[in-house]
């Protein structure tokens, strides 16, 4: 995650909660809160459609307008291009199983980017515990770190940790306003909640960063 983006959304506030495939909320009431025009949302249930019996090219049309924002989702999380592009593949993949579970007429930009962020971090997961394995078996050969240079990555892993340590729909929250400029609506969507309570999610997140963070914060971090 961007430590700038993150450092100015909690200042801002103030004081400011199988894969992870949210299930949707009642169409109708979707339909109403997206507002989309009904050639819009009937041309995406024929691409579904077509997509669940095996349409490659519906399917492709579906994700295609979406693929930036689920890159950037997994960039700013994996801090990796290449790892970032193997949770957009695998989100992708995750997507394509689950479509069945998607409501035509909803936000797809919201579904879509809430299985990217779990993989994401699926896969940030296994690659930190990874080199955490090859830093404790090449320890005695390496050379001594740069200071400044320790302290950023030590700043990084500290936002990393904090995100982690939060509860899983709090930082599934966070990340989709953060990193994907989710409105509070499509979040509600992602998770399956309203959007009061999917702005009361991400309060509770920052306020938590915030708290823990605090210190990067006023360093300039």
């Amino acid at each position: 995650m961007s430590h700038g983006l993150l450092d100015s959304e909690l200042t801002a506030s103030g004081h400011r909660q199988a894969a992870f495939v949210p299930s949707p909320l009642a169409a109708a009431t979707r339909q109403a809160a997206t507002g989309q025009d009904a050639d819009v949302v009937d041309l995406e249930r024929r691409r579904v459609t077509r997509a669940l019996a095996g349409d490659g090219a519906a399917f492709a049309a579906l994700v295609r307008p979406h693929l930036p924002l689920m890159f950037r989702v997994a960039s700013r999380t994996c801090r990796s291009p290449e790892l970032a592009e193997d949770a957009v593949q695998e989100a992708l993949a995750a997507a394509a199983k689950a479509l069945h579970r998607y409501e035509p007429g909803t936000s797809l930009k919201a579904w879509l980017a809430a299985i990217t962020s779990q993989r994401a971090w699926t896969l940030l997961r296994s690659e930190l515990r990874r080199k955490q394995r090859e830093v404790i078996a090449d320890e005695p050969q390496r050379s001594a770190t740069p200071e400044q240079h320790l302290r950023a990555r030590q700043a990084s892993d500290r936002v990393l940790e904090a995100l982690a340590g939060l509860p899983e729909k709090r930082r599934n929250a966070a990340t989709l306003r953060l990193d994907a400029g989710l409105s509070y609506q499509e979040i509600a969507e992602a998770l399956d909640t309203s959007a009061a309570s999917a702005r009361v999610l991400v309060s509770l997140a920052l306020k938590a960063l915030r708290a823990d963070l605090g210190d990067l914060l006023e360093g300039g971090i």
